[in-house]
Order: structure tokens, then C-alpha cells, then sequence
């Protein structure tokens, strides 16, 4: 892109300010400009611009809600790498197919989490989420993965104003998920825990 379409994508008016920006990323590695006016992004410096963003205070909800779904999942596993855990994005199933969004193991305990990038469907909905990720969850306790008890958990977009469970599963928003995986191992006697047969 060029530098004119950097400061319109980016909504800054002045050429002084897109500069000083500009600068900013690119010496964080995020970007590259390959000549006064020809800059170049990757598929990956959204993520890293977002959390950097982040690191220096920004609304993780607001950073949140400008990531694509895929993004969103990569931007929560770089919050539980950040926490110690260990991480497997996209963990796939076959007969029947089914699909992790994200498998994170501390110690002897594995998250087996569930992103949701969209509003709230009603509680309905979000008992019909949770009961898939249970059995998921099963599913992946059954596989040759070494994992000895795991929690399902649904991460969501959207805030909620008070600790919520459906079926036992956490449902967790991305202001709180920091906590929460910080606090899980302390907290296992208040959600459902799927231990291995």
C-alpha cells in the first residue's frame, strides 16, 4: 500500500503523526516499507499490532472487535502462552469431524477452549455451545493426546458483567479471560472438570 492509503485505512489526518506511527511499528517489526512510499504489511502484523496495543493499555475489547475470527483465536493463545500455558490451535477430529479452537495445557490441566467471535445468542444458544464443547472436550480426552483432565470453556467477544456458566462451562469474555486463566487451577471445584477414563 502507500503511505496516503496507511493514513486513510488508519484514519490519521496528518502526514506528521502517520510518520511518527509508522515509525513506531516498523521499528517493532511490524510492517515494512520498501521505499518512501510503498509499505507492505503481512497477514501476522495485525495480530502483533494488536498486541502490542495491548502491552501499552489499549481496551482489549475494543482491540478485540477489530480482529477477524481467526485472528481472535491467535490473539487468545498468545494470552494463555503469556500465562505459561502451553498451546494447539485448530485441533481436528475426524468421523464425526469436529474442532478445538484451542487446546492449553498447564501442568497436568488442559483448556480446552471454544472462541466465540459474536454477540451473545441468548442462553438457549449458549447451552447448545456449551454442551458441543463438553463433548468435544470428551472427545479430546479420549484421543492419544496425554492430557489427564481438561475444562471446556467458551471465550466470547462480547462483555459479561458477572461470572457466567452454562452446564458448568465457563463463558468467559476476552476482558476477563486473563484472569481467568490465571486463576483457573484455584478455581476447578466451581466448573466442570472432564477428567480421562
Amino acid at each position: 500500500m502507500t503511505f496516503d492509503g496507511f493514513r486513510e485505512l488508519a484514519g490519521i489526518r496528518s502526514v506528521t503523526v502517520a510518520n511518527e506511527i509508522l515509525k513506531f511499528l516498523l521499528e517493532r517489526g511490524i510492517g515494512k516499507r520498501h521505499s518512501k512510499a510503498l509499505l507492505s504489511f503481512s497477514a501476522t502484523d495485525r495480530l502483533r499490532a494488536s498486541i502490542l496495543a495491548v502491552s501499552l493499555g489499549a481496551d482489549v475489547m475494543k482491540i478485540s472487535k477489530l480482529l477477524s475470527w481467526k485472528d481472535f483465536e491467535r490473539f487468545a493463545s498468545e494470552i494463555l502462552l503469556n500465562s505459561g500455558f502451553r498451546t494447539m490451535n485448530n485441533v481436528r477430529f475426524t468421523k464425526p469431524r469436529a474442532e478445538i479452537d484451542i487446546v492449553a495445557t498447564k501442568s497436568q490441566l488442559s483448556l480446552s477452549i471454544d472462541c466465540k467471535h459474536w454477540a451473545n445468542n441468548g442462553r438457549t444458544g449458549l447451552l447448545a455451545h456449551t454442551q458441543k464443547q463438553i463433548q468435544r472436550t470428551q472427545r479430546l480426552l479420549r484421543s492419544p493426546f496425554e492430557f489427564s483432565k481438561a475444562v471446556p470453556v467458551l471465550l466470547t467477544i462480547y462483555p459479561i458483567h458477572r461470572p457466567c456458566y452454562a452446564n458448568l462451562v465457563p463463558i468467559v469474555d476476552i476482558n476477563k479471560f486473563q484472569g481467568f486463566v490465571n486463576e483457573i487451577e484455584f478455581n476447578l471445584d466451581r466448573v466442570l472438570c472432564i477428567s480421562r477414563i
